[in-house]
């Protein structure tokens, strides 16, 4: 391609130097032409550059930590990878799973990390049940438990990233991690909500979708849509399905917890992330941009030609 783009510059300024006069006044006059008609066509080369140039594609990023916070007036709870501590049923639920790589579609490998319930030793049982909110004296309340959403928990969602920084996820006031706030608690309501529509979007950034797995509570499972309905857990991705990082697992309490009597169960939010494309431009080829910004240079020449003429 360099060759080439050569001997068409060797070319372009042959084709001038032959309709150059042998006077000195002509001759200083032409290449004050030529000149001036080699930096149009680099300026032609250099705009077709940066308006084809294709934008830089993030094919892979680090989550660094996850923050959930559940707030009724001025109590609080938090459950993260990483910089909080145990707090009545929540903590760090997932440090194992800091700095997990997620990988673009087109790029392959791990496409999805999904947060949920996760025992630990200093966290254990049902660990991430977001409809329930426990206060600094272990009592605890459903949210909307009083009915009409009251009382109503708050809830929040960061995500921390090598490339986006602090990304702040912008929850509805009712979600499936509250479970809308329409909680009356008890032992027969279901909670299970699939992923439905995304609560973030970005292309080039992060997609983020809540959800929430319930096949504890006896009452007929509430995911009533999505690929596997009725299941009363998360549709893929989930527990198992592949290109996925899943950060969690059931508990065996049947007859207990698990109030349908499964030998092991959920009951707790969900939180699935992954990483958008970045929408990409066609880049000419290198010959194909030296033609057109070559034939617009002999266009703009030309024209000043004529126009010295008729001077």
């Amino acid at each position: 391609m360099q060759s080439y783009a050569k001997s068409a510059t060797y070319r372009f300024v042959l084709c001038l130097h032959s309709r150059t006069k042998i006077g000195d006044t002509d001759w200083k006059d032409n290449m004050r032409t030529m000149v001036s008609r080699l930096g149009t066509l680099g300026v032609g080369l250099t705009l077709a550059f940066i308006a084809n140039s294709s934008p830089t594609e993030a094919s892979s990023i680090t989550i660094q930590n996850v923050t959930v916070t559940s707030t009724i007036g001025n109590d609080v709870r938090t459950w993260c990878m990483v910089g909080c501590v145990f707090n009545n049923t929540a903590g760090p639920l997932w440090a194992a799973f800091a700095n997990t790589v997620v990988n673009s579609p087109s790029s392959g490998g791990t496409q999805a990390l999904v947060l949920t319930q996760n025992p630990t030793a200093t966290v254990p049982g049902f660990n991430f049940d977001t409809s329930e909110h426990v206060f600094n004296d272990n009592s605890a309340v459903s949210c909307g438990q009083a009915g009409g959403g009251l009382p109503s928990c708050v809830m929040s969602l960061n995500i921390l990233t090598n490339l986006f920084g602090l990304v702040s996820v912008p929850l509805p006031t009712a979600n499936a991690l509250n479970n809308f706030n329409l909680d009356p608690s008890g032992g027969t309501h279901q909670e299970a909500r699939n992923w439905e529509t995304s609560v973030l979007n970005v292309p080039g950034g992060l997609h983020v979708w809540v959800a929430y797995a319930d096949d504890a509570h006896q009452g007929a499972c509430a995911d009533t849509v999505g690929q596997i309905p009725s299941n009363c857990l998360p549709d893929n991705p989930w527990l198992g399905s592949p290109n996925t990082i899943f950060a969690g697992q059931a508990i065996n309490d049947p007859g207990n917890g698990c109030l349908r009597d499964n030998a092991s169960c959920f009951d707790a939010g969900a939180i699935r992330i992954e990483l958008n494309d970045t929408p990409t431009t066609t880049v000419p080829e290198p010959a194909s941009m030296m033609l057109l910004t070559t034939g617009l240079a002999g266009l703009m020449a030309r024209r000043r030609s004529r126009a010295r003429k008729e001077r």
